[in-house]
């Protein structure tokens, strides 16, 4: 262990850790030395980090690797969460956004929009049952979409189709009423204003 690396004793875990004992303060409720920085915030479990890692399955208490806590209070290693967030938003333990709700918003609010300008045909259109693995709400008579479908509790498409209530033109229909999308007439004006610039350049070019 370098000097480089600012190793401490810590007397409540019971061995050395590395980073600077001041940067760091024990959460006995955690078992765990926790950034300073982050300790009035950090969602406190009993036991928290005396279990491994869900990603590489190492000791997450013994390691010299930082660990990073979700916002669902799971933790994980720090490197194995980037890692993760290549391919997955999700925690792998319980499945609710590993992210916090105002970074994704930005993501959501896109995915929203992208639903709105790639409405699906009556002949695929689907009234489903939803759960939003973030807020646990269910939903009944929402449009489905390849892209995902959106919490109206707390915005978040980390939901999953529990049941399929009517499927083809029926459900086109149905759901016109029982649930149009907000941004559909948004997106439909934002395509208008679009076509109109590209018109306008066209004829700026003829002459």
């Amino acid at each position: 262990m370098s000097k480089e690396e600012r190793p401490y004793h810590c007397p409540d875990c019971g061995f050395c850790r590395v980073g600077g004992a001041e940067n760091f303060r024990h959460c006995h409720d955690c078992g765990m030395c926790i950034d300073k920085s982050l300790f009035r915030e950090h969602n406190c479990k009993v036991g928290k980090y005396m279990s491994n890692c869900p990603v590489c399955q190492e000791d997450l208490f013994s390691s010299r690797s930082a660990s990073h806590e979700m916002p669902c209070g799971h933790a994980i290693h720090w490197h194995c969460f980037r890692d993760l967030a290549a391919h997955d938003s999700r925690c792998p333990v319980c499945k609710k956004t590993a992210e916090t709700h105002e970074r994704m918003l930005p993501t959501w609010n896109a995915m929203a929009m992208g639903i709105a300008l790639q409405p699906v045909p009556p002949d695929l259109a689907k009234a489903v049952t939803i759960v939003c693995n973030d807020c646990e709400k269910s939903e009944e008579n929402r449009a489905w979409h390849f892209l995902g479908v959106q919490c109206r509790h707390c915005q978040s498409f980390n939901t999953v189709v529990e049941r399929i209530a009517m499927v083809g033109p029926q459900a086109h229909e149905f759901l016109m009423v029982a649930d149009p999308h907000p941004l559909h007439l948004e997106a439909q004006q934002q395509q208008a204003q679009q076509q109109q610039q590209q018109t306008n350049q066209r004829r700026y070019r003829r002459i």
